[in-house]
């Protein structure tokens, strides 16, 4: 590991927050900085974002979409934190465009909500496409900016439809990914423990990993309070789905050629992979690990750097192994904790997805039902 890409892993989890930016989301964007056309445009695409869930419900997104006009240089004038939101409501358009629950779905994405989303794309490094980087962790702001980011202080900035359902089930993922947090600083010092050889030092760390999964099992538990199942799979559920065969217009790199991507899902996610890593839990190589590795394009690079130190950093798992009764209890503590966060998400995914819509695979194109049963039974597998 070079001391550069270290020291990018570590700007990652000194804010405190894991992989939620350090800094909340722009809410809309500061256009007094940029020229009167881009202003201009960029005041327009806040409009759209405020305006989504009527223009959908009313037909009339598509209409609009055709409308718009990217100025040219748009994108290479903003800030990192306007390209992410522009990244951010160009993927709700381009989604809610194609989507549209009450029209057909269509082959393209006008030229104004493709460009932007795939320009922004590519200066990010990621996929033109609603991920969960942007549907979650850049798609949040406080309530009250003098308190954390805790389920019942957030609400969320672009939204597919006015049901609280919609909002509840993002809010859920980001409270998770902030209770998270904890978690995955004490995995860098949990393996800096087993270097040091300090077994001190190990299990406070460890016991730190396992308050913090099992924090973010406490908040998935709470998803059923205000997301109803039938609400999910009907009413915006749909809007996560990929893209198969899509056109992007006026985007020249792509010369044309229908596009396929996959979906925003929770797969997407690193939080508990990066938590799997620094306890040495390892899924194989199978074609449901080999699918999860197709996902990491979809994933910000710098989040990715996480789990690849963690997991070329020492076995915790062997240092466990090697010592007290104490250190192997708190380590299968951890292990247990994962275990009942995937049980938890597991059963989850059957009443929401399953029983709902009969679908064997999720928005991100995962065989999800095989795929959870197997990281469960694997996970429970790797107890001392």
């Amino acid at each position: 590991m070079n001391s550069q890409r270290s020291q990018s892993v570590d700007a990652v989890l000194a804010g405190g927050r894991g992989f939620l930016p350090d800094t909340d989301p722009l809410q809309s964007f500061t256009t007094a900085e940029y020229s009167p056309e881009v202003s201009r445009y960029l005041e327009r695409m806040d409009t759209l974002a405020e305006q989504l869930p009527e223009l959908l419900e009313a037909g009339e997104l598509r209409s609009a979409v055709s409308e718009l006009e990217v100025p040219a240089g748009t994108v290479s004038s903003l800030s990192e934190w306007a390209c992410l939101r522009l990244c951010l409501v160009s993927g709700f358009l381009a989604s809610g465009y194609v989507h549209n629950i009450e029209r057909e779905q269509t082959d393209h994405i006008p030229a104004g909500v493709a460009v932007p989303l795939y320009k922004c794309s590519q200066r990010l490094n990621r996929e033109p496409m609603l991920a969960y980087d942007v549907l979650c962790l850049h798609n949040f702001r406080r309530e009250s900016e003098s308190e954390g980011v805790v389920l019942d202080n957030l609400d969320t900035l672009v939204d597919f439809t006015t049901h609280r359902d919609e909002q509840w089930f993002v809010k859920v993922h980001v409270a998770i990914e902030a209770a998270a947090a904890p978690g995955l600083a004490a995995c860098k010092r949990l393996q800096t423990a087993v270097r040091d050889d300090d077994s001190n030092a190990a299990l406070e760390a460890l016991a730190t990993v396992r308050d913090s999964v099992e924090r973010q099992t406490a908040i998935m538990n709470r998803m059923h309070e205000h997301n109803d199942p039938e609400v999910f799979a009907r009413e915006f559920r749909p809007y996560y789905d990929g893209f198969d065969g899509v056109v992007y217009e006026g985007v020249n790199a792509l010369d044309g050629e229908p596009q396929h991507h996959r979906g925003g899902s929770g797969a997407q996610s690193l939080a508990l992979p990066s938590i799997d890593a620094a306890l040495g839990i390892d899924h194989g190589m199978t074609g449901l690990t080999s699918h999860l590795d197709a996902l990491r394009s979809y994933m910000p690079a710098d989040h990715l750097a996480v789990v690849d130190e963690l997991e070329r950093g020492p076995s915790v798992r062997s240092f466990a192994e090697g010592s007290s009764v104490e250190l192997q209890t708190a380590y299968n503590d951890c292990v247990e904790a994962v275990t009942e966060f995937r049980t938890v998400h597991f059963g989850q995914t059957m009443a929401y997805i399953r029983r709902m819509t009969g679908d064997s695979a999720g928005t991100g194109g995962t065989d999800y039902e095989s795929f959870l049963q197997t990281l469960q039974s694997n996970t429970e597998a790797h107890k001392l």
